[in-house]
Order: structure tokens, then sequence, then C-alpha cells
């Protein structure tokens, strides 16, 4: 099963084996893939955290003071000077959920809307995907609002029998409820469902839609598709691909590409280089591509190129530029199959003394989708 998770910047998915992280940074989207381990899983919450604004961090200072303070001022005889319960603590973290800052909220909704949607995830979809339900049936809101529900039940339970100790019988209610807490999610998300799950659940549903998401722009779209892609691509490829009964005859043509961004200080066009080829990378588009150093060689069918084309050409804009020249050629040949490596080997073929550069060309398979 995969999980999700979203932060002030992008989104993580977590597979089986593997995390696929996406981000924007200052404007530019990153985007990785990683084993699951602890190393890396402690790489995501430092960015999580970090990512987070600062009246975040000054509210989270502010509570922790609360709860120090006092207890050093106790430790010096000022008894007198009362504080926050250390307990408490655990409140901010499990209430913060129902707090998310607007970017937070809009990725929040993307991830839920790549759950929701049923078809292959890839960017040709954005749309189709930014359409889907933004609730999720396996969101963690579902295991917040249970916690609370937890804590409110046993409190009063407590109560009953303690009246004169409020105090103590939250805190109680508190640290059972975080004991409690996975055995209740897996009941909640895994167990067949009954009244009182599907009434928490459509609180939880309710949550989602008016508190914890907010409608996704474009750009978190994106940025979810991506992650989500560099995942699947390596776990479950039948969410990223579409495979294609191979045809009896299919021609392929050659694109040579160079995209030359204009208005901007720096003389490098790397970043817009590689913010392409990240694209190529998790295309669902059936292509086989090289970078050389002076442009991109992607090989496909003719329909797909043009295609593709198309998305290349907006990168530099979505990178911050206002005008972008691209200079391409295309080599469709008709009479015989002609790929990228066909032409290297008849050529090398020509290099070795031999004249066989028709045979090698025609030998070669077809182009499949790359990673």
């Amino acid at each position: 099963m995969v999980r999700g998770m979203s932060f002030q910047k992008g989104i993580v998915f977590i597979g089986r084996k593997h995390v696929a992280c996406a981000y924007n940074d200052k404007g530019v989207q990153k985007t990785w893939l990683k084993p699951l381990k602890p190393k890396v899983l402690f790489e995501i919450a430092k960015l999580v955290y970090t990512s987070m604004p600062w009246w975040f961090h000054v509210f989270f200072f502010i509570w922790v003071t609360l709860i120090v303070l006092p207890l050093l001022l106790n430790q010096l005889g000022y008894n007198d000077v009362k504080g926050l319960p250390l307990f408490t603590l655990i409140y901010f973290f499990f209430g913060t959920h129902f707090w998310f800052p607007k970017e937070l909220k809009k990725y929040h909704g993307a991830e839920h809307k790549v759950f929701s949607y049923k078809g292959i995830i890839s960017i040709t979809k954005r749309n189709g995907i930014k359409k889907a339900e933004i609730t999720n049936r396996y969101c963690s809101t579902n295991g917040i609002l249970l916690y609370f529900l937890t804590v409110l039940f046993l409190w009063a339970a407590f109560l009953i029998y303690n009246r004169n100790s409020w105090l103590l019988s939250l805190e109680m209610a508190t640290l059972i409820s975080v004991l409690l807490w996975p055995m209740l999610t897996y009941w909640l998300n895994r167990m067949k469902m009954t009244f009182i799950q599907r009434w928490i659940l459509s609180g939880s549903y309710w949550l989602q839609k008016y508190v914890t998401t907010k409608e996704p722009d474009d750009l978190h779209i994106r940025t979810a598709i991506r992650s989500y892609r560099r995942l699947a691509l390596k776990e479950f490829p039948a969410k990223a691909r579409v495979v294609v009964p191979r045809r009896e005859r299919i021609y392929l043509a050659i694109a040579d590409i160079t995209v030359i961004p204009i208005g901007s200080e720096k003389t490098s066009v790397s970043p817009v280089v590689a913010e392409i080829h990240k694209l190529l990378q998790t295309t669902d588009k059936k292509i086989q591509f090289e970078l050389t150093p002076m442009s991109t060689i992607i090989e496909g069918e003719v329909p797909v190129l043009y295609d593709i084309l198309q998305e290349i050409h907006e990168v530099p804009f979505q990178l911050g530029y206002k005008r972008v020249a691209i200079n391409v050629r295309i080599d469709d040949r008709r009479d015989k199959e002609s790929t990228m490596e066909g032409k290297r080997n008849a050529v090398r073929s020509r290099l070795n003394g031999q004249n066989s550069d028709e045979q090698s060309e025609e030998s070669q398979t077809h182009g499949q989708n790359s990673e």
C-alpha cells in the first residue's frame, strides 16, 4: 500500500521499499527516489519541519517555553509559577494537523486527488486528476480525529470516578489514547465497516474537505503527479504507464531539440535542461531520449513527439522565464524503421569497414518508455 504525506513545499509518497519526493524550492522543482531507510525518513522529517512557515516555529517555541520555563523556575524555588503540563505537547503535534498553512492544504488536496483518480497518473492526465475527489478514505485525518475522540471518551470515563482531579484524568486519557491509537486506527481503516466507523469517517471527510485541504493549483497537481510517478515507475508501473499492444509496424521519428530561455541574468541553461529531463523521466509517453552536450534527442512516434514538445515548451515559463526560443529538427523516415541505436550502429559498421548499415538499422527493436 502507498502512503502519502504532504508538507509546505511538496509531497512524499512511501511504498514498500522506496520513498519518492517532489517539492518546490525557490521556484525550482526537485524530485528524488530513495530506498526506504531510517536515514531517509529522518531526511524527510527534517525537510518537513524546516519547510514550515516562521509563525509555526514561533508558536512551537512559545508552547515549549510554557512547559520548560515553569519547571526551571520551580527548581529555583518559585513554586507558585504554573505552566503547561508536559503531556500537552502531544496536543501540539496532533492538533496542528487541523491548522495547516495555505500551501500545505493545497498540496494535501493534490495528494488526495492523485489517490482518488482511477486512471494512469501522468502529467497529461492532470486536468482529470484535478477534478477527482479531494477526500481520501485512508487519510491521516481519520486517525487524528479518532485520537481526540478517544481522549474525550476516556477523560469523561475517568472523571466519573475522580471528579476532583480533572487534570490528572486528562493526562491519563491523553497518554492511554496514544498507546491505543495505532490499534484503533487499524480498526478504523482496515476492519469491516460498522456504524461507528461510518460516523467517524463522515466527520473525517468533512474535516478533509473544509479544514485540512484546499483545491490545488496546477503547480500542486504537477508536484503530486511527479512524486507519485517516481514511486510508481519503480514499484507498480501499471499506474504510471499505458501498456499498448504492439502493432505489426511502427515508424519512429527522431527529434533533436534545443531550448533557449531568454531573459535571465545567468548564462547557464542547465537548470532548465534538468527540469526538462525530469519531465521526460516521468512521462507516460512511449519514448526514448538522450542528453547530448548541445541538445536533447527524443525518439518516438510523430504524434507522441509533438505532444511531448508542447510540454517541453512550457517548462521554461513554469520556471519564471518570460520568453523562450526552441529549435527542433525531426527526422521522420517511412520506408524502413529508423531508431537512434540503428543510426549509431550503421555508422559503426562503416567505421569498421562493413557495409551493413541497412541490416543494422532494421534489426533494432522499438523504443520503450524510459525512466
